[in-house]
């Protein structure tokens, strides 16, 4: 996959994907520029562990790999949300402070995608198959990819209704 592919995704990706190809290695750069600010002291860290400060100050180098990665962590998110056939206005719960973050990683991280094509796009590489065996030990039956079609469920009310008088 070429950079400005990973960098800026479009469509669904699977929950294997957002892992092993989106968090796990944001996590790990993370933890890497963190642990480049420590060595240069650039963080306040030796005092938050001994108790002389109470909020942690991130340094220059975490800053930076910070900003660098939000793009590819939102996009990342929004295609997880994609593939579940919700909005990425969802990404809205970023706002809210701590609880909100945690509740997208939840979403888009443990609750699994829709089986088939959706407004999105088709069902991502690993969810060809709906996932695996069945309960039974057979092999899984093959998802339905044809093309979504918006349906009475996908159309606007009527504003105003017709017997609004």
């Amino acid at each position: 996959m070429e950079f400005l592919g990973w960098y800026v995704r479009r469509g669904r990706i699977d929950r294997r994907v957002f892992w092993l190809h989106y968090m796990l290695p944001i996590a790990l750069l993370g933890l890497l520029a963190f642990g480049v600010d420590v060595s240069f002291g650039d963080t306040n860290a030796a005092d938050v562990l001994a108790g002389r400060a109470t909020v942690l100050e991130f340094g220059a180098f975490s800053t930076a790999i910070g900003w660098a990665t939000l793009v590819p962590s939102l996009s990342a998110h929004a295609c997880r949300l994609h593939d579940q056939g919700r909005s990425a206005w969802w990404l809205l719960l970023n706002l809210v402070p701590f609880f909100g973050q945690l509740a997208l990683l939840g979403i888009c991280g443990f609750v699994p995608g829709q089986p088939a094509a959706n407004r999105y796009g088709p069902v991502s590489g690993a969810d060809q198959t709906g996932g695996g065996p069945t309960a039974t030990g057979g092999p899984a039956a093959p998802v339905d990819q044809r093309p979504w079609t918006p349906g009475p469920a996908d159309r606007a009310p009527d504003y105003p209704p017709p017997d609004w008088r």
